[in-house]
């Protein structure tokens, strides 16, 4: 099988033995030599870190995936190719596998166990049709390795289901035997309905957000959106409203934060209501105007941001390239001429 990208599950601390950050950035290294993308959970710090900032170094791919909160406390990777930002533990897992041909488990803690653990169980459902492999270093897997054997013998585990994780001591053995994999015979898979049906969208309420509409000398600031929902549209400054916090001051933050522009005072002009089933979210966007900025932006969030500019408001980038809260907002009449 061609593998276009591979999930790496790694740990967030370096671990005891220098051998297992030399391996992870051995295993990003390789990675990129051989054309093939990492999706991994985002981190900086670390196994992940090392593994990301191996691959970025040689020249790959890197996508991470952050839950919301964890990406507000900045622990995010700036560095990386796209960072995505999702809502939830579950919707980061799901969406790391559906980015993925395959899966590799660096040493890690309870949650790479956990997410290596739910992949091979995804496997062996037929939920997805896609290898998992232990990178063995220092012999770190080799206790879990017994316990899957023991499970067999117990019969807890169907021998072809222990035939789903893959095992080498050797990055570039490990990449070979992942991509010549083919499942074993079928034991207890669902069938794809079902399978299908595991992965329907939980509902739940819409997430509010605040927008800064910052206007001056009959320009508006925009910034080129990357790594979440609405990535490559223009937007203004915006974000979450935190527990306890007007949105006002949501929108006075927020622009401080994505620009290091300071307002004065920050006034509602509207709000707008935009689903993105792809990255299954719903948000309702408070719309804010700030007065009294002073400045240049900068660019202080690199990761979610490409560049800012300002746009002459009778002169804005076509409907298709604005952020659809912004477009809602514009096509219900703002700003009033």
């Amino acid at each position: 099988m061609q593998l276009r990208r591979v999930c790496v599950y790694a740990g967030s601390n370096p671990g005891a033995d220098p051998a297992y950050v030399a391996a992870a950035a051995r295993l990003g290294t390789l990675l990129a030599q051989r054309g093939i993308g990492i999706v991994y959970g985002g981190g900086q710090v670390g196994l992940m870190g090392a593994v990301a900032d191996a691959a970025m170094i040689a020249g790959g791919e890197v996508i991470g995936v952050l839950p919301r909160a964890l990406d507000e406390r900045e622990i995010g990777h700036p560095g990386i190719t796209e960072l995505r930002v999702v809502e939830s533990m579950h919707e980061r897992k799901a969406l790391m596998a559906e980015l993925a041909d395959a899966f590799v488990a660096l040493p890690g803690g309870l949650g790479t166990l956990e997410e290596l653990v739910e992949a091979a169980t995804w496997s062996q459902l037929g939920i997805h049709d896609k290898p998992v492999g232990l990178l063995d270093v220092a012999r770190y897997w080799h206790e879990l390795e017994q316990l899957l054997d023991h499970a067999v013998r117990e019969r807890f585990l169907r021998g072809e289901n222990r035939r789903l994780v893959l095992r080498s001591a050797d990055a570039g053995l490990l990449l070979d035997q992942l991509a010549a994999w083919e499942r074993p015979r079928p034991g207890t898979q669902l069938s794809r309905d079902a399978a299908a049906h595991l992965f329907e969208p939980v509902p739940r309420a819409p997430s509010v957000g605040v927008s800064a509409l910052v206007v001056r000398d009959g320009k508006l600031l925009l910034g080129l959106r990357r790594g979440a929902h609405g990535a490559g549209t223009w937007a203004p400054p915006g974000g979450a409203v935190d527990a306890g916090e007007e949105p006002a001051a949501t929108a006075l933050r927020e622009l401080e934060e994505e620009t290091g522009l300071a307002g004065a005072s920050a006034g509602a002009v509207g709000f707008t209501s935009d689903v993105f089933p792809a990255d299954r979210q719903h948000w309702i966007t408070l719309h804010h105007r700030v007065a009294g900025v002073v400045g240049e932006p900068v660019n202080r969030e690199p990761h979610r941001c490409e560049r800012w500019e300002w746009f002459a408001l009778d002169a804005l980038p076509p409907a298709a390239e604005l952020f659809a809260p912004l477009r809602a907002l514009i096509e219900r009449g703002w700003p009033a001429r």
